[in-house]
């Protein structure tokens, strides 16, 4: 069963309960567990050979905190590679330096944040150009798996 049904079914069976139950029954019956949400902004324009700063964020947006610990990878485009740093997680650049990727431990509670600083450095002789990049949290279980991934764009000047 793809995740998208397995979702909607969740929702249709709390919706019974609810209904079946009552109102006071619906908090235990509609619990969704840690639910991700990423964001990332553009970064400043960067000249060819030069370094930018990108600050991407997880908020956990359910009612639980994570039970598991998840990964936050930055994605960069051919000619732009990338290292971070975050104080609530363990950064790590991947071989190539396209993938920056942020181990985040469990625990993450309703509501709170993690960011992480990346700094993408764009190869020297980039003719002026805007390329694409993406910010991707892979949490397992995740209810609302489509609201984990943010584009962010890079501006050469």
């Amino acid at each position: 069963m793809s995740r998208l049904l397995l979702s909607r079914a969740l929702r249709a069976a709390c919706a019974a309960v609810v209904l079946a139950a009552g109102p006071a029954a619906a908090a235990d019956a509609c619990a969704t567990g840690a639910d991700l949400v990423v964001a990332a902004a553009d970064p400043a324009p960067v000249h060819d050979g030069d370094s930018t700063l990108l600050y991407p964020v997880v908020i956990n947006t359910g009612d639980t905190a994570t039970a598991v610990p998840f990964t936050l990878y930055v994605h960069l485009p051919p000619g732009v590679v990338g290292s971070g740093t975050s104080p609530g997680a363990t950064c790590s650049t991947l071989p190539f330096g396209h993938t920056v990727a942020c181990t985040v431990p469990a625990g993450l509670a309703p509501g709170a944040a993690v960011a992480a600083e990346v700094r993408i450095s764009v190869a020297s002789g980039m003719d002026p150009e805007v390329l694409d990049g993406d910010v991707e949290a892979e949490l397992p279980g995740d209810p609302t798996p489509g609201n984990n991934i943010s584009t962010f764009r890079i501006t050469v000047i």
